[in-house]
């Protein structure tokens, strides 16, 4: 394998390895080739960053060697280093890539990359949520200084991305984690739904995530759709909706409810919504 960034694999361990990938999606703008597409394609990035986070918080990287499995081997934590490394090697590829671009372009050329300034504020809004959604999550410090560079291909864009889901789909393969991953991806999409209130933002990052974060995509549809509860009869105790521990720090889920047939017989008791802390509803 090659060693990006000057980093030898065996001189650093898995979690300064995950660090430096969070980083690595800082590091990349957008040139202007791109067009008014460069604001989409930051928030695919921001899709495989926050997937990446998701991994790693689900696991507890930096503080379990073991990485949620008591099981695990050796070589299953090394595969799992190899493809964040591997993913490091692909950033690595396409800061070279542009540089051999700038070096080759003409005078004529423009080099200019987008900024922050550039985007749509709805766009401006999604993008600094995601991003801090996901750098709460790096627990440590920044683990490579290197200066920015710019994508200016699509397809330079579309292989890194293609590449990065793929080493993803191998250590969530490995080391899976399906319930902490299903709780964390509705504390983002929560998160992204109270920091954003009109559903078109939503489907920003619904599309963005196509291809890129199933579970994300998947999440923010049914917050987009909100809850359905149909033909539901209550004999005992019954609970439609989700429930959220005292500890809940994401919001809500759903924008909205839709209530049809709903009968809750003699001594039956029924929730149908979202509980949010407190006594428990299966408590007397």
């Amino acid at each position: 394998m090659a060693e990006p960034f000057g980093i030898v694999s065996g001189a650093i361990g898995i979690a300064s390895a995950f660090t430096a990938c969070i980083d690595c999606f800082g590091y990349i703008h957008f040139g202007r080739q791109f067009g008014r597409d460069f604001q989409t394609n930051q928030l695919a990035l921001n899709c495989a960053r926050l997937r990446l986070t998701r991994w790693g918080e689900s696991v507890n990287i930096y503080d379990d060697p073991k990485l949620g499995r008591q099981d695990a081997t050796a070589a299953e934590i090394q595969l799992a280093k190899d493809a964040l490394l591997q993913i490091l090697v692909l950033f690595a590829d396409t800061k070279s890539i542009s540089q051999k671009y700038k070096l080759t372009a003409t005078a004529r050329e423009d080099l200019s990359v987008y900024s922050t300034d550039d985007m749509d504020p709805k766009i401006i809004v999604l993008d600094n949520k995601m991003r801090a959604l996901a750098l709460q999550r790096q627990k440590k410090t920044q683990f490579l200084k290197l200066t920015s560079w710019a994508l200016y291909h699509r397809s330079t864009l579309k292989d890194l991305l293609e590449q990065i889901v793929l080493l993803l789909d191998e250590i969530e393969k490995i080391f899976p984690e399906p319930h902490a991953q299903v709780k964390f991806v509705q504390q983002e999409a929560a998160e992204i739904g109270k920091e954003t209130s009109d559903k078109q933002s939503l489907q920003l990052v619904e599309d963005a995530a196509t291809g890129i974060d199933s579970l994300l995509q998947k999440t923010v549809k049914e917050v987009i759709a909100g809850h359905q509860y149909l033909n539901i009869t209550f004999g005992g105790k019954g609970l439609a909706g989700d429930a959220f521990s005292d500890d809940w720090k994401g919001g809500a889920i759903g924008a909205s409810h839709k209530f049809d047939g709903v009968e809750v017989k003699e001594g039956g008791k029924g929730l149908l919504g979202n509980k949010y802390g407190g006594k428990d509803f299966f408590d007397d």
